[in-house]
């Protein structure tokens, strides 16, 4: 006895940038960074402690520090919608935006919001501007100090978002 199944599948378009049909992954989310013009300062350090001079301690470090000019516009990674917008003693203002696939951008650091709680955003939205400093890191200099999760644990932001080099 020969059992034959012949599974219907949907057509696929099989040129450059056609559809990768119901059997390919779907399309990843699209990442850019926050900055323009940016060097890396300090990179995250999730489970290894790294020294901080302002603080005078060993900790870890949950995100990653773009150096830039104070004023320079942070823009949102990705669509998204504002979760919180919150003005900290320590971290100044933090904007908290979620992303699809449970991925969300902590900003911090921030002067000039730009968004309120509940905003709906579409990536590259300007968001606020760096601030002259944050007092947890202010012997670094003007800075966005940037953090992600991904299902509500802390992931490195540099693969999510691969243009984070020490080149640019």
């Amino acid at each position: 006895l020969t059992l034959v199944l012949n599974a219907r599948r949907a057509p696929v378009d099989n040129k450059p940038g056609g559809d990768v049909g119901v059997d390919g992954p779907p399309p990843a989310p699209a990442y850019s960074a926050p900055l323009v013009d940016y060097t890396v300062g300090k990179e995250a350090s999730l489970t290894k402690l790294v020294y901080s001079s302002t603080l005078n301690q060993w900790r870890t470090h949950n995100g990653v520090d773009l150096m830039t000019a104070a004023g320079a516009e942070v823009k949102c990674i990705a669509g998204g919608k504002v979760e919180k917008v919150q003005e900290t003693t320590l971290e100044g203002v933090v904007v908290t935006i979620s992303h699809e696939n449970g991925v969300v951008s902590i900003y911090k650091g921030l002067s000039d919001v730009s968004v309120k709680e509940g905003d709906a955003l579409t990536g590259g939205t300007v968001i606020g501007k760096v601030a002259e400093n944050m007092m947890t890191e202010q012997n670094d200099g003007a800075h966005l100090h940037f953090e992600m999760t991904k299902d509500g644990k802390l992931v490195d932001p540099a693969a999510f978002l691969p243009e984070f080099n020490t080149e640019k």
